[in-house]
């Protein structure tokens, strides 16, 4: 009659156990990443979005919109496509936004500025990890395009610009990191259409 397991049948046993924990362990690593992506990805896109909801409130109500058009051009310019823009806002207060790409080929920043009764303010960031659009070679496009009708009537301001997270953790699944968010966003002035 035997009362025991034989040191063969408790290293088989360990083995086995081992080989188990470690693939749990691998997965629920894998699962801790794809939250930690998901999460990123999701405040990017929320950030993001909260913003560009606010710099179209802002133009929407807005006058006064530069860069004008060149209309002294055959034929005159229509549409200004620039880095920057400004306009005067309900309170009189003149608003600059500025997409200012890093020199180094890193992501660049989407910022703002008041100006109140003469007296400049300083930049404030709106948004990091912001790159302008790309044509099919890789040269950046302007993030703003201005739409005027005749003259300096602006009929449509869009912005245009993909957001990337900015979480410095390194995540990779598979090949696969967190994605970058393309946000486009366009209105038309009230003040000036009805």
């Amino acid at each position: 009659m035997r009362r025991g397991f034989s040191l063969v049948e408790l290293l088989i046993a360990l083995a086995i156990s081992a080989a188990l924990l470690t693939s749990v362990l691998a997965a629920l690593q894998a699962c801790f990443r794809a939250y930690q992506a998901t999460t990123e990805e999701a405040s990017t896109d929320m950030v993001g979005r909260v913003v560009m909801y606010r710099m179209l409130s802002l133009v929407r109500n807005g006058a006064g919109f530069e860069p004008l058009p060149d209309l002294e051009a055959n034929p005159p310019e229509r549409i200004i496509a620039s880095n920057s823009m400004s306009f005067i806002d309900d309170d009189e207060r003149e608003i600059e936004f500025q997409y200012l790409p890093n020199t180094n080929g890193e992501l660049g920043e989407l910022r703002m500025r008041l100006t109140v009764n003469g007296a400049t303010g300083q930049w404030q960031r709106l948004l990091e990890g912001v790159r302008a659009p790309r044509t099919p070679e890789g040269d950046d496009l302007p993030v703003f395009t201005l739409e005027y009708d005749t003259g300096y009537k602006l009929v449509r301001a869009t912005i245009d610009m993909t957001v990337y997270a900015d979480d410095n953790a390194s995540v990779q699944i598979e090949g696969d990191e967190v994605r970058p968010i393309r946000l486009v966003g366009g209105t038309a002035p009230r003040r000036l259409v009805w």
